[in-house]
């Protein structure tokens, strides 16, 4: 079925606060150890830590900074997002109770045990902050504050490519953070632009961000597990085992191994094998990919591309009533459904996108293609 790309533009980012919020609930779920902790979504509401609260709106915030800097800009400009980053940067550095703790990961087969799957053991010079101090996003934080660029650029892919890259440089161009970006980015167009086959869309990636990246061997194993019709628990081991298997044939190279750790390629691959397996369900995706062990990181890779993928429309209403926290930062989803319009109308070239009418019925042509008036033209 074909969706309006407002609904789609309203799908990905309702998706991308829906996946987030699940994921975490999910993860505040297994750490208090409910038995019932499988059967969250038929509750009254959501739960989340204080910790995971504070991070949803923080990262929430750079999100929408980056729509309002395409909105006020009316296209991506670097100086205004290293600008805005460096403002968001501040705030977040002068916040009561803020603290920068980082610790340098040594090897010990203790850490080791603990943090497999988490990080790659041969990083020496990685850096591991605890996450409710960190000012550098994780991926799937990343690749929501990058969404509106997706968004807007979605027509063209080189000049998508180009202009993620240049959002990541506030990050020093972190290449987990640039592969993340470049992969959902790019399955993101290929669903605006109604050229989303689930079938063929693994060879399409790999042709976008080349072979040389070892995310590639990843990814055709992901095609391997859906033509086998694979279920869950056989994905997360085989992906698992296989990037295990990749470290000791030392397929990384020296940059790589300093860059990435395993947790990026199994995330990334794992959100890939939920989506692409139940493409057309957005619940089913995103409850399967909670229960991967990695839930925030997955669930919201998953919420954007099943989001835009299906559009507002796939994402359960049940879920959407059961909000009980800020979504993205925002007070709720219909400030999120009023981002994506403006987002929508720049893109559309609307002169002025902050007083897009909210009633208005969009009517959009696909690109480059001429409609017949329902009524002469004035004048004619």
């Amino acid at each position: 079925m074909q969706y309006s790309l407002l609904s789609k533009f309203q799908g990905a980012l309702l998706g991308a606060a829906l996946g987030n919020y699940v994921g975490s609930h999910f993860e505040y779920q297994i750490e208090k150890n409910r038995e019932d902790y499988k059967f969250f979504i038929d509750q009254d509401k959501f739960y989340l830590s204080k910790l995971e609260k504070n991070d949803l709106q923080k990262w929430g915030e750079i999100t929408i900074s980056c729509a309002e800097s395409l909105i006020r800009k009316q296209a991506f400009n670097e100086d205004d997002w290293q600008k805005v980053y460096k403002e968001w940067q501040d705030k977040q550095y002068n916040h009561k109770g803020y603290t920068w703790k980082s610790n340098r990961i040594k090897d010990s087969s203790k850490k080791s045990e603990k943090l497999v799957e988490i990080v790659n053991n041969n990083q020496s010079d990685f850096h591991y902050i605890n996450k409710d101090d960190i000012l550098i996003p994780t991926i799937s934080n990343a690749i929501i504050a990058s969404l509106p660029v997706s968004l807007i650029y979605h027509e063209d892919e080189f000049k998508l490519k180009e202009k993620l890259q240049q959002w990541g440089n506030v990050w020093e161009n972190n290449l987990e953070i640039n592969l993340g970006n470049l992969v959902v980015g790019y399955i993101v167009a290929q669903a605006l632009t109604d050229r989303l086959d689930p079938l063929t869309l693994i060879p399409k990636i790999i042709d976008y961000i080349g072979e040389r990246e070892l995310l590639v061997e990843q990814l055709r194993q992901v095609e391997k597990l859906i033509d086998q019709g694979a279920n869950l628990d056989a994905a997360i081991n085989h992906l698992s085992k296989n990037f295990k298997f990749l470290e000791k044939q030392q397929i990384l190279d020296e940059g790589q191994q300093r860059s990435c750790s395993s947790t990026f390629f199994i995330s990334i691959s794992l959100a890939l094998y939920c989506f692409l397996s139940t493409p057309e369900d957005f619940g089913l995706a995103v409850l399967r990919s909670a229960r991967t062990g990695s839930s925030t990181q997955i669930c919201t890779i998953v919420g954007i591309l099943s989001g835009v993928y299906n559009s507002s429309a796939g994402v359960p209403v049940k879920w959407r009533k059961k909000m009980r926290v800020e979504l993205l930062g925002m007070k709720d989803e219909v400030e999120i459904l009023k981002l994506a319009k403006r987002l929508w109308a720049l893109w559309c070239g609307v002169y002025d996108p902050n007083n897009v009418i909210q009633n208005m019925v969009p009517a959009v042509a696909a690109t480059n293609v001429i409609r017949p008036r329902s009524h002469p033209a004035s004048g004619s």
